[in-house]
């Protein structure tokens, strides 16, 4: 058995290479996330060659939920896009390589495909990362508002509990200042639900407590730690119902 023989008979049985008119399109036995065959295209032009995807790709995932608008995710993709050797064209959304010799094309297919197939990472980042992600993209839409000089982290607002921090505070030009918590999991809730009592109990003015949800997941979040909030006296806002509509929130409540 020649297993290098039958792993390139395997390979290659699935790959299929037909002339069209801007050159070749190149269809693959892998598989992309809707199950579709995934393809790509060699475009010649004279002398010269460049790998580029359907033009639909970027225009998948976006609608699959990613959000390239975040700089965490942009950081993601400008990595791959770099360890592949890949650029994106941001004239027509297209996946490319650079232009190279038409003889030297075929070398860069399988790192092209290689990039093809782990774009599709960024549909499956792991809870942690999509919650980093949330994090600061509110806070960045925060800093944008208000000036990064209003918004501070991590801060004891009740002098005489310096243990109850607020993950994001933002102090208005009005004085008034909002402690927000981003709701990823339970104990971000509860320590929400908490300090808003703690404001009510020492009848501290000029605070508003604030929890903002990412999304309505409840995979993310209990049923019950959501009841505790609603029934408190926390300001709830949800992300992914209006980025726009949440800071605008907050603005209204601390002018």
């Amino acid at each position: 058995m020649n297993l290098q023989k039958e792993i390139c008979a395997a390979f290659c049985d699935g790959l299929v290479v037909r002339q069209v008119p801007m050159g070749y399109a190149i269809s693959t036995p892998v598989t992309w996330f809707s199950g579709d065959t995934l393809s790509f295209y060699a475009r010649v032009e004279g002398e010269r060659a460049r790998l580029e995807d359907s033009g639909s790709l970027l225009f998948d995932l976006e609608g699959q939920g990613v959000d390239f608008s975040s700089e965490n995710r942009m950081e993601l993709l400008s990595g791959l896009l770099e360890e592949h050797g890949v650029m994106l064209s941001e004239d027509d959304g297209l996946f490319c390589t650079e232009w190279v010799q038409k003889a030297r094309i075929a070398k860069l297919a399988l790192p092209f495909l290689t990039f093809l197939t782990r774009v599709q990472d960024l549909l499956f980042l792991n809870r942690e990362i999509v919650k980093s992600t949330f994090r600061e993209d509110l806070i960045s839409a925060l800093e944008d508002t208000f000036t990064e000089q209003r918004v501070s982290f991590s801060e004891a607002l009740i002098p005489s509990l310096p243990h109850y921090t607020v993950d994001i505070v933002v102090r208005a030009p009005s004085g008034k200042v909002a402690a927000i918590f981003p709701a990823t999991n339970d104990v971000s809730v509860l320590r929400a639900v908490l300090f808003s009592m703690e404001v009510q109990k020492h009848d501290v003015a000029g605070v508003v407590p604030f929890l903002i949800y990412e999304n309505l997941d409840k995979a993310a979040i209990t049923q019950q730690s959501r009841e505790i909030a609603f029934n408190s006296d926390l300001t709830p806002a949800v992300w992914s119902g209006g980025r726009d509509e949440v800071i605008q929130k907050v603005q209204r409540y601390v002018q």
